[in-house]
């Protein structure tokens, strides 16, 4: 019998390969997608259309990374970034592009995310920004050393970001100081993350905290406005006399609609241990949403046995125990409201089929990146 040959080991391929591209489409992080090797490659900072060379940064899983180099052909929408940042900084994503190029690529990202779902999908509204710069009213910058701004995701290493056209000019002067003034190295040394953000007593720096350690707030003022009044108007022609919140916050999307439904019972729910003495003045029930248990532990604390709208703004990762709770409390409406598309898509899944999406809304919350709000409108049958 003859010695088996061992298999061939597949050739990985080098990173810092030079290669010559060409854009066929956007994904839905906003990258560009060529062909390499016959597998699709992301390079950011690209448009559909545009030929160039970039070098390769990373391969994984069949899938190629590179980063731009040069462009040989450049696509119509293209234009000037309005930030001299742009093309290191991993913060935007689209400042290449004109808005209305944007939202288009950021419709059609939706709508894929969509199609895995086994319901008819109406078309999808878009409400555009009000102003694609200056508006982050929070910003979360790394620092290493003696260096402050945003990790680039190539080298591992701080970009600083002096010139960042994204933020609040009410943040303008803080953020200016810490470029300015390095004086808080002396206190915080080797690496961590400082945060900005405004609050009703001014602009607030805090170092090596958790996210919004603070209390969450949308990072979009005017768009958050635009978000509220979305979601109130989901309820115009429906008679509403209980509502459940669910991921609360301080009822950021639910007060709105207190006042056209007099006499509406409101219960919110969230994760805030500071804010549960006040669950008899706000009805607000303080509760991990994300544990297995957190149903029977609602269930044991109210007496309501169903809800007319259900009303649900998750973190990213989605809602997986979502489908439990609209089959314990029947709702008329299913309001869902997330920063992350994919896993409200799962979660809609998991729902099974016995419901129809009476409305899509894209609220553009994050102008020149690829991140955006979804408010979905589901009635039950």
């Amino acid at each position: 019998m003859k010695p088996r040959r061992p298999h061939p080991k597949a050739k990985r391929q080098s990173p810092n390969r030079p290669i010559e591209f060409l854009i066929e489409s956007i994904d839905p992080m906003g990258q560009g997608v060529a062909k390499i090797d016959n597998k699709p490659c992301f390079i950011a900072k690209t448009l559909p259309g545009e030929q160039g060379a970039a070098t390769i940064t990373r391969a994984s899983k069949g899938v190629l990374f590179a980063r731009m180099d040069s462009l040989s052909s450049s696509a119509e929408n293209r234009i000037a970034p309005a930030c001299e940042h742009f093309e290191q900084c991993s913060g935007c994503h689209f400042l290449h592009t004109d808005y209305e190029s944007e939202l288009t690529y950021k419709r059609n990202a939706l709508a894929d995310h969509l199609k895995r779902l086994s319901v008819e999908t109406p078309d999808i509204r878009v409400a555009p920004a009000a102003q694609r710069l200056g508006y982050r009213n929070r910003m979360q910058l790394h620092y290493r050393h003696k260096y402050l701004g945003m990790i680039d995701p190539v080298t591992d290493a701080v970009l600083e970001i002096p010139h960042c056209q994204v933020i609040d000019e009410r943040l303008r002067e803080t953020f200016d100081s810490l470029y300015q003034d390095k004086s808080w190295t002396e206190d915080h040394q080797g690496q961590g993350h400082c945060e900005l953000y405004l609050t009703d007593d001014g602009v607030s720096v805090q170092w090596d905290q958790p996210y919004a350690h603070g209390g969450f707030t949308q990072v979009n003022g005017a768009m958050n406005e635009v978000l509220r009044e979305t979601v109130r108007a989901q309820l115009d022609d429906l008679e509403v006399s209980t509502l459940l919140d669910l991921f609360s916050g301080e009822g950021n999307l639910s007060d709105l609609i207190l006042p056209e439904h007099p006499g509406i019972e409101r219960v919110m729910v969230d994760y805030a241990p500071e804010r549960a003495k006040l669950k008899e003045e706000l009805s607000f029930i303080h509760l991990d949403l994300f544990s297995d248990t957190a149903l029977r532990a609602f269930k044991a604390r109210t007496e309501h046995t169903r809800f007319d709208v259900l009303l649900v703004d998750p973190p990213r990762k989605g809602f997986v125990h979502l489908a439990q709770w609209v089959k314990a409390y029947r709702p008329k409406k299913l309001i869902y409201v997330s920063c992350s598309a994919p896993p409200m898509v799962r979660d809609l899944q998991l729902l099974g089929g016995d419901y129809r999406i009476e409305q899509v809304n894209l609220i553009d919350l994050f102008p020149g990146t690829y991140h955006y709000e979804t408010q979905v409108t589901i009635t039950f049958k």
